[in-house]
């Protein structure tokens, strides 16, 4: 493939959605989206590769469930084809296999996703805990770029995370503390999010959205708890997203205020691993979703934990 894929502006999250069908079963990404490391923003690759799954099963049949590997760094300025195969249509339910690959047959990601017809059934959910943020207002909570802190450098230069406006994204943080302070013996992230732009009502579209921006800051609860000593020592984490997995519960918008409460139970051995509930703004548990992050230390990380007071 010698073609060039244009960046993505991050105007319309339709047009990175949108992948074009050279043939049946495979799609093509159009424009690409780079992260901090130069390669395609996670985000992209979870949601190109549920759209491609959705347009080969019925419209009455969303999204419930998917299972998603990382498998290398994909480079934003070439496309990304998507094999989409067919696992199960059974009377209610669809399974479909998708794998992620660029020149060369340079395997990028993989992914199984199920769908199924809604019935009619009992509900059940778990209350949203007092404190994770949904008696607070998102229109009236900072975004990242009015986070202004002296942590917020050390975070960016331990991490990568940048805390910068994102053109396609609308992110509020109703506990700052949360980011810059955590807590380490259970770190917890809450943040609320939605699309920029309203969407139109097509519920796979919704779907595909959310699975973008379910990459956004999830895997922040996973590292986060490493970054004062080790930036304190001078030393850096490579973050990089190893796997991910999202539970539709309920319908839900994308380009309405959602609430993720994230924590991590345990970061070890290169990983850390995020938990995410994910609430509407009338408190219904609308998504889950897990992400397993690779911790990476670079430098003299060692001393830096045994001797926090050293500087690079």
């Amino acid at each position: 493939m010698g073609e060039r894929t244009p960046a993505w502006d991050g105007a319309d999250i339709a047009d990175l959605l949108g992948l074009a069908a050279p043939e049946s079963g495979r799609f093509r990404s159009r424009v690409g989206e780079i992260n901090e490391h130069g390669r395609v923003y996670g985000g992209q690759l979870l949601g190109q590769a549920l759209a491609a799954a959705a347009r080969t099963v019925p419209a009455d049949r969303p999204a419930t469930a998917m299972q998603f590997m990382f498998l290398a760094g994909a480079l934003p300025d070439q496309p990304i084809d998507y094999g989409v195969a067919a696992l199960q249509d059974g009377k209610r339910f669809s399974a479909r296999h998708v794998r992620g690959s660029q020149s060369g047959g340079r395997m990028v990601c993989d992914a199984n996703v199920s769908f199924a017809a809604a019935i009619d059934s009992p509900e059940h959910m778990a209350p949203p805990a007092s404190d994770c943020g949904l008696d607070r207002d998102p229109e009236s909570l900072p975004g990242l770029a009015d986070i202004a802190a002296s942590g917020v450098a050390a975070i960016e230069r331990t991490l990568g995370y940048m805390f910068r406006s994102h053109a396609a994204i609308d992110f509020r943080a109703p506990f700052v503390d949360d980011l810059l302070r955590p807590d380490t013996d259970q770190p917890r992230v809450r943040f609320w999010i939605k699309m920029q732009r309203r969407l139109p009502d097509e519920a796979s579209l919704h779907a595909a959205a959310f699975a973008y921006l379910s990459d956004y800051w999830i895997n922040f609860a996973g590292c986060i708890a490493e970054v004062r000593p080790i930036a304190e020592g001078g030393s850096e984490i490579y973050v990089a997203s190893l796997n991910h997995t999202i539970w539709w519960h309920r319908p839900l918008r994308a380009d309405d205020w959602l609430l993720f409460d994230c924590i991590s139970p345990s970061g070890a051995i290169g990983r850390g691993l995020s938990i995410g509930r994910i609430y509407d703004r009338a408190g219904r548990q609308v998504a889950s979703a897990t992400q397993e992050c690779l911790l990476a230390p670079m430098g003299e990380w060692r001393a830096a934990r045994s001797n926090p007071t050293r500087r690079a």
